[in-house]
């Protein structure tokens, strides 16, 4: 079985980078951004709209850790390595956030951290009564 925190990212001159992948506060579950990791913390895919879909598939298995799912998403930051690549990534990116109720979503271009990297997605979602 997956967890948590087999989804974060590989350590860094022997320390894993100093972060949380989830926080609960103030009836949200915040975390921290996803990159297109798969089981053996490689970069799975090599064009953004596989990597968008790793991204997502790693969002909503710790959304399912905290008994959420995708439909909880209220927000999400995206940063994209080329802006070349904003069509490919929103196709995917709807595929995974169908409607009606969308989560607001800001989309930058951006350096990203790991090479061979395209995406990084960071979602916030709202708790469900009774979560704390």
């Amino acid at each position: 079985m997956t967890t948590s925190h087999d989804l974060a990212p590989p350590p860094v001159d022997g320390r894993r980078p100093h972060f949380a992948l989830t926080r609960k506060a103030n009836g949200f579950l915040y975390m921290s951004g996803q990159l297109p990791f798969g089981p053996d913390m490689t970069i799975m895919g090599e064009d953004v709209a596989t990597q968008t879909r790793v991204c997502v598939g790693n969002i909503a298995h710790l959304l399912a850790e905290h008994g959420l799912d995708l439909s909880d998403v209220t927000k999400t930051t995206i940063w994209l390595a080329r802006v070349e690549d904003f069509a490919a990534f929103n196709h995917a990116y709807a595929e995974a956030f169908p409607g009606p109720e969308l989560p607001a979503r800001s989309t930058v271009r951006a350096d990203l951290m790991v090479p061979g990297a395209l995406v990084e997605i960071e979602a916030l979602a709202m708790l469900r009564e009774g979560q704390s």
